[in-house]
C-alpha cells in the first residue's frame, strides 16, 4: 500500500506540473496568423496550414502527437465539441487523471484497502466524463428547443429574397446560443472556403441531434435535386414541434418510473446514514471486517447494474 501511495503521489505531481504548463503556456503563434504569414511571405505549398480541419489536443507538441495517435482521444474531443466545452482534450485528460489520483490518495490516507481505493479512484476519474455527457445533453436540449424558431427565421429570410448563407447569418445574429454560435461557425467556415455540404455535415456532427440531421439531409438533397426550400423548412419546423409535444407526453408518463428509480437508489444510503447515527458499531463493522470492503464493492456494482437497467426501461428513443 505504501508503494502504491508513493507512486500515486509522484504521478499526481507530474500531472499537476504538465497541467499547469498546458494552461499557462502561450502558443508561439496562432494558426490564423501563420496562414496569413504564408500568403504574405510565400511559404511552400506543403507548409500550408489548415485552420478548419485540424484540431490540436494539447499545446505540448509531444503530448499532442501522442494523443493524436489514440483514436479514443478523437472521440473525446468530439464529445467535448458536442458539449460546448472549450478546453483542449489534453487538458481535460490531465484533469481527469488528477481527480483519480487525488481520490486514491484520500482513500490511502484513510487506511482503506487497496481494491476499494482503486474502485473509488476510478469512479472519481469518471466524474468529469459524466459531466461531459451532462453538458452534451443539456446543450442539445437547448439547441432542439430553439431550432424550430431558427427554421422559421430562415424561412422568412428566404421569402424576403436572401440567399441561404444570408439566412444562416441572420440566425447567427438573432438567435441565442447554442443556435447562434453554431450558425455563426457555419458562416465563418463557408467564408473561409469550405463548401456548404461539408459545413452542414460538420454542423450535424457537432450537435448530434436527429432533428438537425433531418434538416441537413433535406437541405443537401434540395440543393442537388431542386425544390421549394422555404416550404421544406416550414414542414420540418412543424414536424419537429409535433415531435416535441409527443416527447413531453412521454416524459410525463415515464415520470413515475424515474421517481421510483431515484427512491430505490437513495434508500440504501439513507438507511445506512440512519443506522450510522443510531447504532454506529453495527454499520462500522463493514470497515473493520476484512470482507466488508468487498461487500461494499459488490453492492455498489449491483446497484450500478440495476440503475442502468432502470434507466433504459424509462427511456424512449424517438
Amino acid at each position: 500500500m505504501e508503494i502504491a501511495f508513493s507512486a500515486a503521489l509522484f504521478f499526481l505531481i507530474l500531472i499537476v506540473f504538465e497541467l499547469v504548463y498546458s494552461l499557462f503556456q502561450k502558443p508561439e503563434t496562432r494558426s490564423v496568423n501563420r496562414v496569413a504569414e504564408r500568403y504574405s511571405t510565400g511559404l511552400q505549398e506543403e507548409e500550408e496550414l489548415d485552420i478548419l480541419y485540424y484540431r490540436k489536443f494539447s499545446d505540448i507538441k509531444l503530448f499532442d502527437a501522442i494523443l493524436a495517435a489514440i483514436p479514443a482521444v478523437g472521440k473525446l474531443d468530439e464529445l467535448m465539441q458536442q458539449g460546448g466545452v472549450k478546453t483542449l482534450a489534453g487538458v481535460f485528460i490531465l484533469f481527469t487523471l488528477i481527480v483519480g489520483a487525488v481520490s486514491f490518495l484520500i482513500c490511502a490516507s484513510l487506511q482503506a484497502v487497496l481494491p476499494l481505493s482503486i474502485v473509488i479512484s476510478c469512479a472519481g476519474a469518471l466524474l468529469p466524463f459524466f459531466y461531459l455527457l451532462y453538458k452534451r445533453k443539456e446543450r442539445r436540449n437547448r439547441f432542439e428547443t430553439l431550432f424550430p424558431d431558427a427554421l422559421d427565421l430562415m424561412g422568412y429570410s428566404l421569402k424576403a429574397g436572401h440567399s441561404i448563407l444570408a439566412s444562416f447569418k441572420m440566425v447567427a445574429e438573432e438567435m441565442a446560443d447554442p443556435i447562434g454560435e453554431e450558425f455563426n461557425r457555419i458562416v465563418e467556415e463557408i467564408n473561409f472556403g469550405r463548401d456548404l455540404d461539408s459545413s452542414l455535415r460538420n454542423f450535424s456532427r457537432r450537435i448530434d441531434s436527429p432533428e438537425l440531421r433531418f434538416f441537413v439531409t433535406s437541405v443537401i438533397i434540395q440543393r442537388e435535386t431542386g425544390g421549394n426550400l422555404v416550404e421544406m423548412l416550414v414542414k420540418i419546423s412543424g414536424v419537429i414541434r409535433k415531435k416535441f409535444r409527443f416527447r413531453e407526453k412521454v416524459k410525463t408518463l415515464a415520470a413515475e418510473g424515474k421517481l421510483s428509480a431515484m427512491i430505490l437508489l437513495a434508500l440504501p444510503f439513507f438507511s445506512g446514514g440512519a443506522i450510522l447515527m443510531l447504532n454506529p458499531e453495527y454499520i462500522l463493522l463493514l470497515a473493520s471486517d476484512p470482507l466488508g470492503p468487498y461487500m461494499i464493492i459488490t453492492a455498489l456494482t449491483m446497484m450500478s447494474i440495476g440503475s442502468f437497467i432502470m434507466y433504459r426501461l424509462v427511456q424512449l428513443d424517438m
